[in-house]
């Protein structure tokens, strides 16, 4: 393995990639993806943070998740 501080690896690479991925969802979809999958907040609460209807956040995330499996496919 590389070690840490390798290009490509680190707090700043990993920093990086995040922001290429949610910038990759936009709006809405990286919301939802970063409420649920980073900050482990569950959907009914991002829905009512963000003013969604009940059960939405489902669907939402769902579009989310497939949508960061295809940016990440393309980057190999």
């Amino acid at each position: 393995p590389a070690p840490p501080d390798a290009p490509g690896f680190g707090a700043e690479a990993a920093r990086a990639r995040l922001i290429g991925a949610l910038r990759e969802l936009g709006p809405g979809l990286g919301d939802v993806a970063l409420r649920c999958c980073c900050y482990l907040e569950g959907l009914e609460a991002a829905e009512k943070k963000m003013g969604w209807s009940a059960r939405s956040a489902k669907i939402v995330l769902r579009i989310a998740l497939h949508r960061l499996k295809r940016h990440y496919e393309r980057l190999g």
